[in-house]
C-alpha cells in the first residue's frame, strides 16, 4: 500500500478526523525514506498503541492521529496485507521485477523487493481516476499539515528530541509528498523516486518507465481491487474495533 492507499483505508476503517487518521496513515513512511531516522522499525512504524496512550492523556481530541498511525501498521493495519497484494499480479512478477530493476538500476534481487510498492502504486493510480473525492482530501491534508504541532506530539509521546522530529517530518510532508503530484501517474513515480533514493541502494528512477510500470499494475489489478481495498478495510475496522470502542466511550 502507498500513500493513497493508506490514507483510502485509515479514512473507511475509523470515523473520525479525516485529516488526522490521514496523517497518521502515512507518518510510517518516514521509515526508511527519511535519513537520519532516529526511530527504531517497531517502536514507531507499529507504535500506533504507545501514541494513542499519550494522546488520550494529554490531547484526547488528537486520538485519531494515533488511530491513523495504527491502520497503516504490520501488527493491525494495512502492511498486514502487502505479501497478499503480491499476489493480484503473481503472474507477471518475473517480467515485472525485470522492467523495476532496469528502471530502478538495482539488481533483481533488490527489485522483487520493490514489487509489492508497485502494486500499491497501481492501487493509487486507480484510487486517481476513481475517488476524486479522497484525492482531494489527501492533498488538502498535505497543503495545511502542522509540522509543528504533528512533530510535537510525536516527539513527547516518543520521548524524542523534538527538533529532530521537525526535521524527518518536513522532508516526508513537504519534500517526499508533494500534494501537486497526485494526479497522474508520472507524479505518483516523482513521489516513489523521491522515496526509494534515499534507500541504500540509492535508486535512480526513471519517471517515464516507472509510471509505465503504475499502469501495467493498475491494469493487471483491474479487477480485484476495489474488492482488495473494500476487504482490507473491514478487517483494519475489525481489529481497531478496541479502539474505536474506547473513543466511543470517552
Amino acid at each position: 500500500m502507498k500513500i493513497l492507499g493508506h490514507a483510502y483505508i485509515a479514512t473507511r476503517a475509523v470515523d473520525g478526523n479525516i485529516e488526522l487518521l490521514i496523517i497518521g496513515s502515512l507518518l510510517p513512511e518516514m521509515l526508511p525514506y527519511v535519513p537520519n531516522n532516529i526511530f527504531d522499525y517497531e517502536e514507531f512504524h507499529e507504535g500506533g498503541k504507545k501514541l494513542l496512550k499519550y494522546l488520550e492523556g494529554y490531547y484526547p481530541e488528537k486520538r485519531d492521529l494515533a488511530l491513523g498511525l495504527l491502520s497503516h501498521g504490520t501488527e493491525l493495519g494495512a502492511d498486514k496485507f502487502s505479501q497478499a497484494s503480491e499476489k493480484l499480479v503473481v503472474s507477471k512478477k518475473a517480467s515485472l521485477s525485470k522492467k523495476i530493476s532496469r528502471t530502478h538500476q538495482v539488481d533483481l534481487r533488490a527489485a522483487e523487493g520493490r514489487l509489492h510498492n508497485y502494486v500499491g502504486l497501481g492501487i493509487d493510480w486507480l484510487l486517481i481516476q476513481n475517488e476524486p473525492g479522497l484525492i482531494k482530501q489527501v492533498q488538502e491534508t498535505l497543503k495545511t499539515i502542522n509540522i509543528e504541532e504533528i512533530s510535537y506530539l510525536l516527539a513527547k509521546a516518543f520521548g524524542k528530541n523534538e527538533a529532530k522530529v521537525r526535521t524527518m517530518v518536513e522532508i516526508l510532508f513537504r519534500d517526499i509528498y508533494r500534494w501537486e503530484d497526485l494526479t497522474t501517474a508520472e507524479g505518483l513515480a516523482r513521489t516513489w523516486g523521491r522515496q526509494v533514493s534515499r534507500l541504500p541502494e540509492r535508486d535512480k528512477v526513471d519517471v517515464v518507465e516507472a509510471s509505465e510500470i503504475i499502469k501495467e499494475c493498475a491494469e493487471l489489478l483491474e479487477g480485484e481491487w476495489r474488492s482488495f481495498l473494500k476487504s482490507a478495510s473491514l478487517r483494519v475496522a475489525e481489529n481497531l474495533q478496541l479502539f474505536l470502542r474506547e473513543k466511543e466511550r470517552n
